[in-house]
C-alpha cells in the first residue's frame, strides 16, 4: 500500500470498520504517523538525498528565509508548521513539490484572518482556536488575542496559504535539492528510537 493510501486511511478512517478518522491530526502529524508505521514495518529504507544538507540548512536560515515562519528542531518561527518531521514518509519529489509548488489553501491552524473590533481596531493573525462564540488569533509577535465574536464588527478569513509560491524561481535547482536534503535529513535524525527487543 502506498503512503498516500495509508495517509487517507489515517485521516478519513475506514467506513464500516473499527478504524476511526483522525481528523484532529494536522497533515504533518499524519505524515509522522505514516513514517512511524513504515519504520515499524522495516520499510524505511533511506532515500538518497538529492543535495547537500549542510548547504540546505544555510538556505533554510538564510536566502530561503524559511526559518522566519518555520521551526526546525526547536529553532525558528512559529507562524508556519514545524518542519522537523516534514520529510518523514515523503519522497524527494514530494518534498521538492511542497517547496516549489505549495498548496494554495491554508490549513488549520495556519489560516490567516483579520478581525475588526467594536471600536474599529484591526487585528491580523493566525486562527489558533475557534468555536461558535469565540476566536483566538496569534499575531506576528507571538501574542495571543482572545475575542468574543459577539463583540466583533467583522471577521475576514483568508483562504490563501501564507507559504510563498515563488521558491521555484527564487532558488536554483541545486539550492532546492540542498534544501530538500536538509528537510529530509532532519526528519531522519528526529525519527523515534526502535522499540526495545523483548527477551
Amino acid at each position: 500500500m502506498r503512503d498516500v493510501q495509508v495517509t487517507a486511511i489515517v485521516s478519513n478512517g475506514v467506513a464500516g470498520t473499527g478504524m476511526p478518522a483522525f481528523r484532529s491530526l494536522s497533515p504533518l502529524q499524519v505524515h509522522s504517523v505514516v513514517g512511524y508505521v513504515r519504520f515499524l514495518q522495516g520499510q524505511n529504507a533511506a532515500q538518497k538525498l538529492p543535495g547537500d544538507p549542510a548547504r540546505g540548512k544555510d538556505i533554510f536560515l538564510g536566502k530561503g528565509e524559511c526559518s522566519t515562519c518555520h521551526a526546525m528542531r526547536g529553532e525558528g518561527g512559529f507562524t508556519g508548521p514545524d518542519l522537523t518531521s516534514f520529510g518523514t514518509g515523503r519522497s524527494v519529489r514530494e518534498v521538492l513539490d511542497a517547496i516549489s509548488s505549495p498548496r494554495k489553501a491554508a490549513a488549520p491552524p495556519y489560516r490567516p484572518a483579520v478581525v475588526v473590533t467594536g471600536d474599529g481596531q484591526r487585528v491580523s493573525g493566525l486562527v489558533r482556536n475557534e468555536d461558535n462564540f469565540s476566536l483566538q488569533l496569534q499575531t506576528d509577535d507571538g501574542a495571543f488575542h482572545f475575542f468574543q465574536k459577539a463583540d466583533l464588527k467583522s471577521v475576514e478569513y483568508s483562504e490563501q496559504s501564507a507559504m510563498p509560491a515563488y521558491y521555484g524561481d527564487r532558488l536554483t535547482r541545486t539550492e532546492l535539492d540542498d534544501l530538500a536534503s536538509y528537510l529530509m535529513g532532519a526528519a531522519r535524525m528526529a525519527k523515534p528510537a526502535p522499540p526495545p527487543e523483548k527477551h
